[in-house]
C-alpha cells in the first residue's frame, strides 16, 4: 500500500482495531439471527417473487429460490439450460423449447409447461402489472404441447428474448385467483426453499433435496442485513459471518487482511460505473466539453488509490469477455492539456489563466451519502479543477438522489449498472423512445436526454436482428459512436470481491455478482 493510500485508510483502520479488541467481535451489529451459514449484506431483499424483483438483492435471492428456463448466474457469465433441455429458434418469432421431466416444486409438484405459459404471459394482467410486463406484450401466443413442450409466437422478432427467459418461472397451482402467492407463500423450483425471514434484519432459505440441478451442500443459508459498514466488518471478523461479497470498500479489506481466519479474493465483473451527463444543460450539450472532462479525469489514479487496484477501466458498458465488445473505439485517457484546449475551441476560455482563481465555470455533480462514493465524487472534482471546471459535490439519500436522476434534475451524477449481460440495454439507455417524459416516467433510462438518429437506428437493427455476429458488428458501431459523443463518461469495472471464513470453501463468484457459487459451497465450522 502506498503512504496515501495508507492515509485514506487509516481513519478507518484505527477505529475498527480499537473496536475489535474491546467488543470481542462476537454478534455485532443487527437483529439477532438464526444458525446457520451466514451471508452479511449491505442492504435487504424487498421480496422474493421474481416477476418483481428489481432490487439488487431481490434479484439475487430470487434467484435461489426460482428456477428459470435459462441462466447467466455461470462463472464464465455464458448462458446455460436451467429448467429447459433444449430451446430452438425456428424461425424469427417462433421459439420451441423442451423441459427438463426432473424439475419439482417446493411442494413436491411438478414444473410443468402450463407453469411456464403462465409465467410468461401474465405478467402484464392488471392483478400483476409486473415491472417485467414487456415480456408478456412481446408474446403473441404459447401453445403447450405436452407436460415438457412448448412453442413461444412473437408478435415481431426480437433477439433479446432469449434472455427474457432468464426470468424465474412461478408455480401456476399455487397462484391466486389474482394470480399472486398468497399472503407469506414463496414455492419456487430453485436449489434453495424459503424458510423465514424477519422484516429487513434477515431472510433464511434452506437446501431443497430434490433440485434438478443436486441438492446443495449447505443445509441453511442466512442473508443478514448489516447496514453500517464498520459493524458488518466486525461481524466478519467476529466469526459470525461467513461471507460477504461486495459489501465492503477496498480500502477497508486492509483491516481484514491480518486476520488468519479470513480469505480475500477478488474477479473480473460486469458491473459498470460511469459519470452521466444532462446532455440538455446548456454546456454539456456540447460534445466537445464532455469530451474534455472525460480527458480531465484520472481514473487510473482513482483505481489505484480508491479501489487498491481492485477495478479495471471501462471503455462502455460491456465488459472486455463480452461476446459483443470491442476495443476499437475512442479512448479518453488522462490529458489535461488536452482537455484544456477542447474547452478552449468550446468557448469556455480560462479567465485568469490555468494559476488563477476563476474557473471557466461551474457544475454539479450530485451522488449518494455513501461515504465511499462521495469520496470519489469529490476527488474528481479536484481533478477537473485542474482544468479550470469548479464542481460543487452534493450528496443525497439514495430516495432523493435517483429521484432527481429520474426527472433530469441534475447535470453530472455517478451511478452503477450492477450487471450488464444483454447487449439490448444500450437501447433503455441511449434510444431516443426511452427518453422518460412527465406523461410517461418509466419509457426508459436514457435520463440524460441523449438523442441520435443513428444510434436509434442501429439499435433498432440489433433488436431484430437474431443472428449474434451480426448482432455483434451493430453493437460495435454503437459503441464507437457513443465512446465519441460521450453521454456517459466510462469509468471503470469494479472488480468482485469475497471476503470468506478460511472454514468456507468451494464459494465460485460469477461475474453478475449472484450467489449461484452458494449451490456448490461447503462449509465445516
Amino acid at each position: 500500500m502506498t503512504s496515501r493510500r495508507l492515509r485514506h485508510a487509516l481513519p478507518w483502520l484505527i477505529p475498527l482495531a480499537l473496536i475489535a479488541a474491546w467488543v470481542g467481535l462476537r454478534g455485532v451489529g443487527g437483529e439477532p439471527a438464526p444458525d446457520g451459514f451466514t451471508v452479511l449484506l449491505d442492504g435487504a431483499p424487498k421480496g422474493l417473487d421474481p416477476r418483481f424483483a428489481t432490487s439488487d438483492f431481490s434479484v439475487k435471492l430470487s434467484r435461489l429460490v426460482f428456477s428459470s428456463l435459462i441462466s447467466s448466474d455461470t462463472p464464465g457469465g455464458k448462458p446455460e439450460l436451467d429448467l429447459a433441455t433444449d430451446i430452438q429458434i425456428t424461425s424469427p418469432t417462433t421459439i420451441a423449447v423442451t423441459l427438463r421431466d426432473d424439475a419439482f416444486w417446493h411442494d413436491g409438484e411438478p414444473v410443468t409447461a402450463e407453469d411456464v405459459r403462465f409465467t410468461l404471459t401474465t405478467l402484464d394482467d392488471e392483478g400483476i402489472d409486473s415491472p417485467y410486463a414487456g415480456l408478456s406484450r412481446r408474446i403473441e401466443r404459447i401453445d403447450v404441447h405436452d407436460p415438457h413442450r412448448l412453442t413461444i409466437h412473437l408478435t415481431q422478432p426480437h433477439a433479446p428474448f432469449l434472455h427474457d427467459l432468464a426470468i424465474g418461472i412461478v408455480p401456476k397451482h399455487r397462484m391466486t385467483e389474482q394470480g399472486l402467492f398468497p399472503d407469506g407463500v414463496i414455492v419456487g423450483s430453485g436449489p434453495f426453499r424459503f424458510a423465514d425471514r424477519k422484516g429487513d434484519a434477515w431472510t433464511a432459505l434452506e437446501a431443497f433435496d430434490r433440485h434438478h440441478g443436486g441438492a446443495p451442500a449447505l443445509e441453511r443459508v442466512i442473508f443478514r442485513t448489516i447496514r453500517d459498514d464498520n459493524a458488518r466488518l466486525l461481524a466478519m471478523m467476529g466469526g459470525s459471518g461467513q461471507l460477504l461479497q461486495n459489501a465492503v470498500a477496498p480500502l477497508l479489506l486492509p483491516a481484514l487482511q491480518g486476520d488468519r481466519d479470513l480469505v480475500i479474493e477478488s474477479s473480473p465483473s460486469f458491473k459498470y460505473t460511469y459519470i452521466g451527463f444532462n446532455v440538455t444543460h446548456p454546456i454539456l450539450s456540447d460534445a466537445r466539453v464532455r469530451q474534455a472532462i472525460a480527458l480531465g479525469i484520472d481514473r487510473e489514479e482513482i483505481i489505484e488509490h480508491k479501489f487498491a487496484g481492485l477495478a479495471r477501466p471501462a471503455t462502455g458498458l460491456l465488459a472486455p469477455s463480452h461476446w459483443a465488445y470491442t476495443a476499437d473505439v475512442a479512448t479518453w485517457g488522462h490529458d489535461p492539456a488536452r482537455a484544456r484546449a477542447l474547452l478552449d475551441q468550446a468557448g469556455y476560455t480560462d479567465p485568469d489563466g490555468p494559476d488563477g482563481p476563476q474557473p471557466r465555470f461551474e457544475l454539479v455533480y450530485k451522488t449518494t451519502t455513501n461515504q465511499f462514493r462521495r469520496s470519489i465524487a469529490e476527488l474528481i472534482a479536484m481533478q477537473l479543477a485542474e482544468i479550470g471546471i469548479a464542481v460543487k459535490v452534493q450528496a443525497y439519500e439514495w430516495g432523493t438522489f435517483f429521484g432527481d436522476i429520474k426527472s433530469r434534475n441534475f447535470e453530472l451524477c455517478s451511478l452503477q449498472w450492477p450487471s450488464v449481460i444483454e447487449p439490448d440495454l444500450y437501447s433503455w439507455i441511449f434510444h431516443s423512445r426511452s427518453i422518460p417524459t412527465a406523461e410517461n416516467r418509466s419509457a426508459g433510462a436514457n435520463r440524460g436526454g441523449y438523442s441520435n438518429p443513428e444510434i436509434d437506428r442501429l439499435l433498432d437493427e440489433a433488436r431484430a436482428e437474431m443472428d449474434r455476429d451480426a448482432r455483434a458488428r451493430l453493437y460495435h458501431k454503437v459503441q464507437a459512436i457513443l465512446a465519441e459523443e460521450l453521454p456517459y463518461i466510462s469509468l471503470w469495472h469494479e472488480d468482485n470481491i469475497v471476503v470468506r471464513q478460511r472454514a468456507v470453501q468451494g464459494y465460485q463468484p460469477v461475474p453478475n455478482a449472484r450467489f449461484s457459487g452458494l449451490v456448490e459451497t461447503r462449509w465445516a465450522p
